[in-house]
């Protein structure tokens, strides 16, 4: 079985004319190759949960097919068309790539949060949580992210990508991480509930500090 594909585009946070209209564009042609929205953010709404993470414009998309299927769309006459409308500054400032996801029916018997950890009919979580990073020590981030996965448990999150970088591949601009992951919850109470909770707050973050650098945000 062939695991979903995403695509990510990205705008920096100092572009904000045409942005809107880029979005609407790549959303319709995307909705006629087959792509599901996940979701999409204006910068001036994206939320920062980790210090120093950068709030971009965000437009997600899902793909039940491989990633060659969304290189394809990424590389159309029809997109390439509307991407070379728009100015250079514009361009320049843009980032896509493409993430491999995790299975649709998630992971059974996987301590890792996936739709699978729970009853799929009672679970409609449509806030997402995109984290990246580099990692340097990858013991410590494995023990971080026990506690981690309990607290998301407890909050009926889970991942729809949880990928190293070889799980990436980057379309347009750079992007020089060594993980991605794009986790959904049920409302950004949750996603507060959790970040600015107790455990995650006092014992999570403490573990990981040292162990490498992050980005996390969060739009609904």
């Amino acid at each position: 079985m062939i695991n979903p594909s995403y695509l990510i585009i990205r705008v920096n946070p100092e572009i904000v004319k045409d942005v809107d209209e880029y979005f609407k564009s790549i959303i319709e042609i995307a909705s006629l190759d087959g792509a599901e929205l996940l979701g999409h953010v204006k910068s001036i709404n994206v939320e920062i949960f980790e210090i120093g993470s950068i709030p971009s414009s965000s437009l997600i998309l899902k793909w039940k097919e491989s990633s060659e299927v969304v290189n394809k769309f990424w590389n159309s006459k029809i997109h390439q068309s509307i991407f070379n409308r728009l100015s250079l500054d514009f361009r320049e400032n843009v980032t896509a790539f493409i993430a491999q996801g995790l299975p649709d029916e998630g992971l059974i018997n996987e301590p890792i949060p996936t739709i699978a950890s729970y009853d799929a009919a009672t679970i409609q979580n449509n806030v997402s949580l995109i984290i990246e990073g580099i990692v340097s020590k990858p013991k410590v981030i494995e023990e971080y992210r026990e506690i981690l996965f309990e607290i998301m448990i407890e909050q009926k999150s889970y991942y729809v990508v949880l990928t190293s970088s070889e799980g990436i591949d980057v379309l347009h601009g750079k992007w020089s991480e060594d993980i991605f992951a794009i986790s959904r919850w049920k409302s950004m109470k949750s996603v507060h509930e959790f970040w600015y909770g107790e455990r995650y707050q006092n014992t999570a973050i403490p573990i990981r500090i040292g162990a490498g650098k992050f980005s996390v945000i969060g739009f609904s």
